[in-house]
């Protein structure tokens, strides 16, 4: 079992996001004193501006929306300032605004300046607004990240390599420099928000992260029974290892010594992030209907009827997860038994204080029940 934290430099009302930025860097730190195995950024890009902000004034959406666009900067900053804890790009696009040797150079570099503590997750982006602004055919983002991971994996394991695939051409042999401690590779992941994408990436012999459980328990346990049964007779890719890993990320976390103190801190902030993924004209609604692939996001009508009802929304899913340390050991200890060896935690959007208190019982009370 290992556990670890996800952040995305959510903010509330009041700070900035160069005082997030900060904050993370000290929150850091205490998550792997705290015990944590491993400490995440996603890649995600355009935080919400203030136009937006207007035009949802009558949402829940009142905190701001941070961005961390470059996670392999803000990562060795990470690794210098602790020993342990592995380090991971929670959902590195593998779209053609990102060059694959780019990506697979810059993870070798962590992995160098940490000792081998660099892990690789990747993803094919959920957010219309990015595919937009950078061009992208949501209709072409699953063949373009399997292309793309086929470049990594080649520049990860081969002395030298080339590539002719339908959107990466590299025809002359050259060399990745450097290459990754980790030998033969760093862990690859990539982020599933369906059960064909769990059972697909089983079959390839990488970690899966579960998003989008929003949908409910049900999609969880499917997911995770597409991932176990494909993981146990994968075909990876050409001088791979397989990493069967099989993670659930709980997008909002947050633990107190009583339910009124937790829901006191977090409160806001988890609806805000509902809203701002499946409430009308969220991500999800707007990415849907512009892909076979991504229509799986459509099946959140039932969630859009309940966004102001998070006690409801914590009955239905793990999305979120709000509570004492006894509340999250039975809910995390739930996910567990169906299969997931691997727990990611999203704990931001509320004060850096309350961060912290998070951080502190989580270690103190939850962690080590959990891997009793």
């Amino acid at each position: 079992m290992r556990i670890g934290v996800v952040q995305e430099a959510y903010f509330p009302p009041g700070s900035t996001l160069p005082e997030r930025y900060e904050a993370m860097v000290r929150e850091a730190v205490a998550i792997e004193q705290a015990g944590f195995d491993f400490y995440c950024l996603s890649e995600q890009h355009f935080g919400y501006g203030p136009a937006t902000a207007a035009a949802r004034r009558d949402k829940h959406h009142a905190q701001k929306s941070g961005a961390v666009s470059a996670p392999e900067v803000f990562l060795p900053y990470i690794g210098a300032l602790t020993e342990r804890m592995s380090l991971r790009t929670t959902s590195t696009v593998l779209l053609p605004f990102n060059n694959p040797v780019r990506v697979a150079e810059r993870v070798a570099t962590l992995d160098m300046l940490t000792g081998g503590r660099a892990e690789l997750g990747t993803a094919r982006s959920n957010n219309l607004s990015t595919l937009k602004t950078f061009g992208v055919d949501p209709r072409e983002t699953k063949a373009m990240w399997r292309d793309s991971l086929d470049v990594i994996v080649k520049a990860f394991t081969e002395d030298d390599f080339t590539h002719d695939g339908p959107y990466w051409q590299f025809p002359e042999p050259v060399a990745l420099t450097p290459k990754p401690v980790q030998k033969p590779h760093p862990r690859i992941y990539v982020s599933c928000s369906s059960s064909a994408s769990h059972g697909d990436a089983g079959k390839l012999g990488i970690g899966a992260m579960t998003g989008g459980s929003i949908v409910g328990w049900q999609y969880v346990e499917e997911a995770a029974a597409a991932y176990l049964a494909n993981i146990v007779d994968p075909e990876p890719l050409p001088g791979t290892v397989v990493n069967n890993s099989l993670g659930f990320f709980a997008t909002r976390v947050h633990c107190a010594p009583t339910r009124e103190e937790a829901f006191a801190d977090a409160a806001a902030t988890a609806l805000a992030f509902i809203d701002i993924n499946i409430g009308p004209g969220g991500r999800y609604d707007q990415l849907a209907p512009t892909s076979p692939d991504y229509s799986y996001l459509g099946n959140i009508r039932e969630m859009q009827e309940h966004l102001d009802d998070l006690d409801y929304v914590m009955e239905r899913t793990p999305y979120v997860m709000i509570g004492t340390p006894d509340f999250l050991v039975q809910q995390l200890q739930r996910i567990t038994a169906l299969g997931y060896n691997e727990l990611m935690l999203g704990i931001e959007g509320m004060t850096h204080e309350a961060n912290m208190q998070a951080i502190e019982l989580l270690g103190r009370e939850v962690l080590p029940a959990l891997r009793a």
